[in-house]
């Protein structure tokens, strides 16, 4: 399926919902917390790569990863019923020999799943291929939109020395090929490339669009960002955080990338949030529902808020729900919102953030619609901080 016939027939299931946002938005969640729509699920942190910029696999536990039943128990509840958007990562989630019969389990525990997103290294085609296939044909039929990423850091010999893995970029291209013919042939299937820019690859940026676009892959670009809850890379900022040259290319860069996107696309949204928070000094203008209706789950169980919140507890000693709910996490993430929200990068989930929040939703499309016919005026449009 084509991109924008892809983002046409989200928005479709989107508009959907609208009234149920709105009155969540508006009125539920001022009374009470509401049940989370949005679920991150790191399935596993064994990796077959070895990322500069991330720090998973140095965590990888296969004996620590919960098994499928443990998982299923942790999803037998209603308190899972509103999820509309899952994104399964890792680590590499295709390490996982389970992953298709995964898909398959939450298929049957998310009544009101609309989309599926499998981000992958790609580094192990033989392995990779087969499930990935088996997981869109299961979805497809069923209604489910199904997006798969690619990981994609460099050109050749650039993308091996950002994954530390030999004929790395080789793989991987194996890999791309099988999953765009899929693509080709399934509908309500959406795969692209995703690319992680940081000090080492940011040079081949441009060589990188030029690739996917010589072979009409979609590709998303990425903002380094630091967090131990998803990527166990905080220890890293020191030494490959962004300096000012970094800063100024990339804001160049993803202004470029809005000018070139449709402003009802999620990687504009995306973009014009990083681009805004390299010129406002990293203070936040973008929705986010983590603060309000996500979660995330990490392979042993430990359950966040978000990739920045403390650990609420484990799904497999408490109920998810009770976790969630529970009164003193309620109130850490109310601080969390107070002190760490208004600096967050995390891009995890905005487009879903601003479509559950019509009004800012509405302002962004205002914002996008300027900053695409004339980048120049980027700056003027910024909103004004508290």
């Amino acid at each position: 399926m084509s991109k924008d016939a892809f983002t046409l027939r989200y928005l479709a299931r989107a508009a959907a919902g609208v009234p149920r946002d709105l009155a969540n938005t508006l009125v539920v969640s001022k009374i009470k917390p509401i049940r989370p729509t949005v679920l991150i699920y790191n399935c596993t942190f064994v990796c077959d790569a070895r990322c500069e910029m991330c720090h998973n696999w140095k965590h990888g536990d296969r004996k620590s990863d919960m098994s499928l039943e443990e998982l299923d128990r942790a999803m037998a509840h209603p308190f899972w019923g509103a999820v509309e958007n899952l994104n399964i990562s890792g680590g590499e989630p295709t390490t996982r020999n389970d992953l298709p019969e995964m898909v398959e389990l939450f298929y049957e525990r998310l009544p009101r799943l609309r989309k599926l997103g499998i981000n992958t290294t790609g580094l192990t085609p033989h392995r990779a291929i087969p499930m990935l296939t088996r997981i869109v044909e299961f979805l497809a039929p069923r209604d489910i939109l199904v997006s798969i990423r690619v990981s994609l850091d460099g050109i050749g010999d650039i993308h091996d020395q950002v994954r530390h893995v030999k004929n790395g970029f080789d793989k991987a291209s194996k890999t791309i090929e099988a999953l765009q013919a899929l693509a080709e042939r399934t509908p309500s299937f959406q795969f692209g490339l995703a690319a992680t820019i940081f000090a080492t690859n940011l040079e081949d940026a441009e060589n990188i669009l030029a690739w996917a676009r010589t072979r009409r892959l979609d590709i998303v670009f990425n903002m380094l960002r630091f967090t131990d809850a998803m990527l166990n890379n905080k220890a890293l900022e020191s030494t490959i955080g962004f300096h000012s040259r970094e800063e100024q290319y990339m804001r160049r860069f993803f202004l470029d990338r809005v000018r070139e996107e449709s402003v009802l696309s999620g990687q504009a949204f995306m973009y014009l949030h990083y681009a805004d928070m390299i010129a406002n000094g990293y203070h936040r203008t973008m929705p986010c529902p983590f603060q309000s209706q996500g979660l995330l789950l990490n392979p042993n169980g430990d359950l966040f808020y978000c990739e920045n919140s403390n650990r609420l507890g484990n799904v497999r000693d408490d109920e998810a729900g009770k976790l969630y709910f529970e009164t003193a996490n309620l109130e850490h993430r109310e601080a969390l919102k107070a002190k760490v929200c208004g600096t967050c990068l995390s891009p995890c989930q905005v487009n879903v953030g601003a479509m559950k929040q019509v009004v800012p939703y509405a302002k962004f499309l205002k914002r996008a619609y300027t900053v695409k016919r004339d980048p120049s005026k980027h700056l003027d449009t910024l909103p004004t901080l508290p």
